[in-house]
């Protein structure tokens, strides 16, 4: 009996080992490109995540607790335009030697035009709206260096573009989460009411003044992730929507066939002979589309697991994707993809996927895609048993 009660805590023992996430590191080097020195005090993190270093003096770094997935790499330095690199957990470089090069000079010296010197009272509402958001979680934000943010409006294109001269300092209270947002533009074109942004967020944990600010930061976390962009990619990934709460529909555009056979066979200058019926289900075919849509329901034949166990998905017109809302009174929630270039995307089991630039996003997730309602990557959805014992 004692032999056997060793075996079986031995087997619980490696099994709890085996089920714990996989983590990774890499090391490397900053230096600056034209001289060759190195370069203390850089920042080094994974875009959208917490994880993060700085160099030494010496330019080195030391990058600790990667979750597996993919990531872009971001290397920053005052002075030093941004370096980016797409990294993959399943093949990190031995080590990376990373060089920046010397901003130009103009970043600094952009301002409002003369008329609107009071950048943020004239176009801070605009930028925050779209920036932080206008849901109840951007209430409970703050930019801590708003004197960084550089305006400028074009009259005659009716256009505004924001920079920062350093990163951002945003304060998120209602998840929890103090964010450095490394912002490379932000534009709103104001005759078509349209925006776009991009830049490099870095998550720092806040830690709660008490149990009742945890449990509200871990609960306010649950909203935010489920049904929203990562949530699905995740889904999508592990073949999991139906059972995550997910509903689909797409459209399948193909030849109109039947259309094609009937130009090939059918003179309708010669109908001679032809019978009624088939001649008014010619005369029915040839006013049909040359190309039929078709609604489908799922995701089989769009997902294809790559060798190096990414997904590959690709699909053709538009994709909707439906979450239950958090209210039961009202309709799910309704997020529309499209995809501006016929490129698959290579997608990550931590939800992450590239080209970014080739998914255009329509619906609830322009809503909360914004910083108020934004998570780091490296989060992970706990059972209300986990998170009671990481207390």
């Amino acid at each position: 009996m004692r032999n056997l009660t060793i075996c079986l805590i031995t087997v619980l023992i490696t099994h709890g080992l085996l089920a714990q996430p996989l983590l990774y590191s890499l090391s490397g080097s900053v230096k600056d490109a034209s001289t060759g020195k190195p370069i203390a005090g850089a920042s080094v993190f994974l875009d959208g995540t917490s994880k993060g270093t700085l160099t030494s003096d010496d330019g080195t770094f030391l990058l600790e607790g990667i979750p597996s997935g993919g990531f872009r790499l971001i290397a920053s330095a005052i002075g030093f335009s941004t370096f980016e690199m797409t990294i993959s957990t399943r093949q990190l470089p031995p080590t990376l030697n990373v060089s920046l090069y010397t901003k130009a000079t103009e970043l600094a010296s952009i301002t409002v035009e003369p008329a609107y010197q009071g950048g943020w009272d004239k176009w801070g509402k605009l930028f925050w709206d779209n920036f932080i958001g206008t849901d109840q979680n951007a209430s409970f934000c703050t930019i801590e260096n708003k004197d960084a943010l550089r305006f400028r409006y074009l009259p005659k294109s009716k256009k505004l573009s924001v920079r920062a001269v350093e990163p951002l300092i945003i304060v998120n209270n209602a998840l929890g989460y103090r964010i450095n947002y490394h912002l490379e533009a932000f534009s709103y074109d104001l005759s078509i009411d349209t925006f776009s942004f991009y830049g490099y967020p870095f998550f720092l944990q806040m830690t709660p003044n008490d149990d009742v600010q945890r449990q509200s930061w871990e609960a306010s976390r649950r909203i935010a992730y489920l049904g929203s962009r990562m949530h699905f990619m995740r889904s999508l990934y592990s073949g999991r929507l139906r059972q995550e709460g997910f509903t689909i529909a797409h459209e399948i555009r193909r030849p109109n066939e039947e259309k094609e056979r009937v130009r090939a066979s059918f003179n309708p200058q010669n109908s001679a002979g032809i019978p009624r019926d088939s001649l008014r289900h010619y005369r029915k075919v040839l006013h049909e589309p040359d190309t039929l849509v078709q609604k489908m329901r799922t995701v089989d034949s769009l997902v294809t697991i790559n060798p190096d166990q990414t997904r590959s998905f690709y699909f053709t017109g538009v994709f909707t994707v439906y979450y239950p809302n958090i209210n039961p009174h009202l309709p799910p929630a309704r997020s529309i993809l499209e995809l501006n270039y016929p490129v698959p995307l290579q997608i990550e089991e931590n939800g992450s996927y590239v080209p970014v630039t080739s998914l255009f996003i329509f619906g609830e997730w322009v809503k909360t895609g914004k910083l108020a309602d934004l998570l780091p990557w490296d989060y992970y959805l706990q059972s209300p048993e986990r998170s009671k014992s990481s207390r």
